[in-house]
């Protein structure tokens, strides 16, 4: 008998190399059909909650700036500079199919279902190109990792441009890497090219990843300087089309955080802790960063597209973590930091597992240190997804109904910690017994009031109206008592104040409040 079962494999004319490579096809088979599962089970999530209403402020920023542009042929900017890649091509041209094709209006739910489209399409491409660079097994972890990982999610389910701009940013990336990566052809870098400044159309600080370009031309063996100055030309090009309707009726600063630097420096790193991440996965992406920098000169030795791909995912997460700190009130920028550092922990299988399992257990359940806008010890909060999905509308209903128990036995007005379209979501539905009003405000161009029907008399507004003094001036004259929810108070008026004990009456302006 032979001794091993490679001789009775030869002795049946069988190559040990043929059944090693038919089992490698069919493991790579099952992962394959895996991801497709994870697909098939993440487009049915994000759908599910398409039809509770959008909470994105932004989003409906965006909102109207496309009805404006399909209505009036209007173009405007809902937040400078702009983003016309979202809400002029995408939306608008989605806007002009639907109206002209079924009678249907772009509203929330058009707008859901094309976040949900972009939290895919960019899951796909993430998946394609790291086929290109790892094991199957490897990709599908990843994949699993970035699809649940806090801000991907918060944006295909509910929320702003960030998503789209890193599809654009991927697939621009893709272009490079292949088909053809030692070959170039103009047609890859033209893609490569116009994909960028489309990602700046979606969200302008996406230019941040224009770093990796000078990595391409530097590493890659058949480009020259005379390549990049062109590539470089091309580029800015394609971005001044992209943004041709912006810079047509004038490009205006992007609005500021508002914060001090000291205030930037501590939002920005809890923000990293706790709102980008979670602290354990916050912690594996800095081992990761700590091991890439150490192999930098084994990556020498590579290819180039691997080595491509390894510094420009080095480099990347560094530009952007930096520039969350510009504007810390926004943790949907470390967004862009994501599927980079996943590059680089392919490398290490165990933290490639780790990061995942940390980020899959934090879409369930994470820690806080604040409670209320107020600072307190470490506690357990509902993860990934209940941050996400509570937001919306649809499940404002039980402070909605509360608020009908904060009324005064007189004439009562509340400023209620709540927009407009929560309360609009509710009453069309007829889950709020409310009657809704609209007035005039100098201030802004339309203010919305609701009469619950149970409460004569009594007037609920949302937070949008807390800043129209004059129309709350003029129910104060008429002897409604003013109240507001306390937290809202917080928010605005003492954001940063995390110890500060906050009354039970407080005055702003010549206004009075009775805090709840």
């Amino acid at each position: 008998m032979p001794r091993d079962q490679n001789a009775i494999l030869r002795r049946r004319g069988v190559s040990v190399n043929r059944v090693a490579s038919a089992s490698a096809f069919t493991a790579s088979r099952l992962w394959r059909w895996a991801f497709v599962a994870l697909i098939l089970v993440y487009s049915a999530l994000l759908l599910f909650q398409s039809g509770h209403g959008l909470a994105s402020l932004d989003g409906h920023g965006a909102i109207r700036t496309t009805r404006a542009l399909i209505d009036r042929h209007h173009v405007e900017v809902s937040r400078p500079p702009g983003h016309p890649t979202t809400e002029y091509y995408l939306s608008g041209i989605c806007a002009f199919i639907l109206r002209s094709a079924l009678g249907r209006e772009f509203g929330e739910q058009e707008y859901l279902w094309l976040q949900a489209l972009a939290g895919v399409a960019t899951l796909l491409v993430f998946y394609r190109i790291l086929c290109r660079i790892a094991d199957p097994w490897k990709v599908f972890v990843a994949s699993i990792a970035l699809a649940l990982s806090p801000q991907f999610f918060a944006n295909a389910v509910d929320g702003e441009e960030f998503v789209w701009a890193l599809l654009f940013l991927l697939l621009s990336l893709q272009f490079l890497i292949f088909p053809g990566a030692q070959q170039p052809s103009l047609k890859n870098l033209f893609g490569s090219a116009f994909c960028f400044a489309l990602a700046t159309g979606c969200r302008p600080e996406a230019i941040f990843a224009a770093a990796m370009f000078p990595i391409y031309f530097r590493l890659h063996p058949e480009l020259r300087f005379r390549d990049a100055f062109r590539f470089a030309i091309l580029l800015c090009f394609l971005i001044v089309v992209v943004w041709a309707p912006v810079l047509f009726i004038g490009l205006q600063p992007p609005w500021t955080a508002g914060m001090n630097l000291r205030e930037s420096l501590l939002g920005g790193a809890y923000r990293l802790l706790f709102q980008c991440f979670n602290p354990v996965v916050f912690a594996v992406f800095c081992w990761i960063l700590i091991r890439a920098a150490t192999e930098q000169g084994s990556v020498n030795r590579e290819s180039f597209p691997e080595r491509f791909v390894f510094l420009s995912s080095f480099v990347l997460p560094l530009i952007f973590g930096a520039a969350l700190f510009l504007h810390a009130s926004k943790a949907a920028h470390a967004l862009f930091v994501v599927p980079f550092l996943l590059v680089l922990a392919l490398r290490k299988p165990i933290l490639l597992t780790a990061v995942t399992a940390a980020t899959v257990l934090g879409f369930f359940v994470t820690v806080d240190i604040f409670k209320d806008r107020q600072l307190v010890r470490p506690y357990l909060v509902p993860g990934a997804y209940a941050q996400a999905v509570e937001a919306k509308p649809y499940y404002r209903i039980g402070y909605l109904r509360s608020l009908l128990d904060r009324f005064e036995p007189g004439p009562t007005l509340i400023v209620a910690n709540a927009w407009s379209w929560d309360f609009d979501y509710h009453v069309a539905r007829g889950t709020l017994a409310a009657r809704k009003e609209h007035r005039a405000g100098p201030e802004s161009r339309d203010l919305s009031i609701f009469r619950p029907q149970q409460r004569q008399g009594c007037v609920l507004v949302p937070r949008d109206s807390m800043f129209e003094t004059s129309f709350l001036q003029s129910f104060a004259t008429s002897g409604y008592l003013l109240k507001m929810d306390r937290l809202l108070y917080r928010t605005v008026y003492s954001r940063y104040d995390l110890n500060a004990q906050t009354p039970d009456e407080v005055t702003i302006g010549e206004l009075k409040f009775r805090l709840f």
